[in-house]
């Protein structure tokens, strides 16, 4: 929505408060990430989407293991593929004080100070199945994505190429990189439409906007095939990332694990076709 009125503070003002009361069941704020210009280089330490990111000394720059697969089944029973371990891309990186000067995190969810990063070896699971069969040179890196909180001396931070390539099955470098500024938005969930009669009609809104496609933080998955949030969970990112039959990428969590700055059980969801 354009304005710096909510849909509930709009149908307030139409004299619609049962209806406001209503839609604010299906409210969560939303913090979109847009593009931010620069003169030159995008400074160290600053938010941005892709490119090589900016780490402290005691970070070690996120790989995914090794590892062959075996097909047991279907028309390739019997081939195998494998791959070297690969350098995680960076999604994103995000200054938190850049993000609390913004004002745009309303539910404060997120620390005033230090770095979010959100990493993605652009796979979504390496575990076996009945159709094939994983064999890791390294277990302890299966992870395909790695979301890491720090809080230290930013002046420490220095921008860091990766150590070995990208993953080789889709990446030949890295993924285009450009910094952030922060808005604010106004976001519903798409079950509103149905849930809450005639708001949409009332505010002449197109019931596809009621969530952006964007990159950002929080508020509601938006595609097709979009993971449902429940009251416990949150969309801690949306990556608004289209390759072949994928359209966006999605870190989803614990609510509960968000307050205590619990990253290890994030789990990465897709909207794929």
């Amino acid at each position: 929505m354009s304005d710096n009125m909510t849909a509930m503070e709009k149908l307030e003002a139409m004299g619609l408060g049962s209806m406001a009361e209503k839609l604010k069941e299906y409210y969560r704020n939303a913090i979109g990430c847009f593009e931010k210009e620069y003169d030159g280089e995008i400074p160290t330490g600053a938010s941005k989407i892709g490119g090589f990111p900016d780490l402290p000394p005691e970070i070690e720059y996120p790989t995914m293991t090794g590892y062959s697969m075996k097909w047991l089944k279907g028309q390739n029973e019997g081939k195998t593929e494998s791959y070297e371990e690969s350098a995680m891309q960076l999604v994103a990186q995000i200054n938190l004080a850049e993000l609390a000067q913004s004002g745009d995190d309303v539910e404060k969810l997120l620390p005033e100070k230090g770095m979010l990063y959100i990493f993605w070896s652009g796979e979504f699971d390496l575990d076996g199945s009945d159709w094939v069969e994983y064999v890791y040179g390294s277990p302890e890196k299966k992870a395909v994505h790695k979301v890491i909180l720090w809080d230290g001396d930013m002046s420490t931070l220095k921008r860091t190429k990766p150590p070995c390539p990208y993953y080789s099955k889709y990446f030949e470098e890295c993924l285009p990189e450009h910094a952030v500024e922060f808005g604010w938005i106004d976001e519903y969930d798409q079950r509103a439409e149905y849930e809450v009669d005639g708001f949409t009609e009332a505010l002449d809104i197109d019931p596809y906007d009621l969530t952006e496609s964007c990159d950002k933080l929080f508020g509601f998955p938006k595609g097709g095939n979009a993971p449902e949030l429940n009251s416990d969970t949150v969309n801690l990112f949306q990556f608004d990332y289209q390759a072949g039959c994928l359209w966006a990428v999605y870190w989803i969590m614990k609510r509960d694990d968000l307050l205590r700055r619990d990253f290890s059980n994030v789990v990465i969801d897709c909207d794929c076709d």
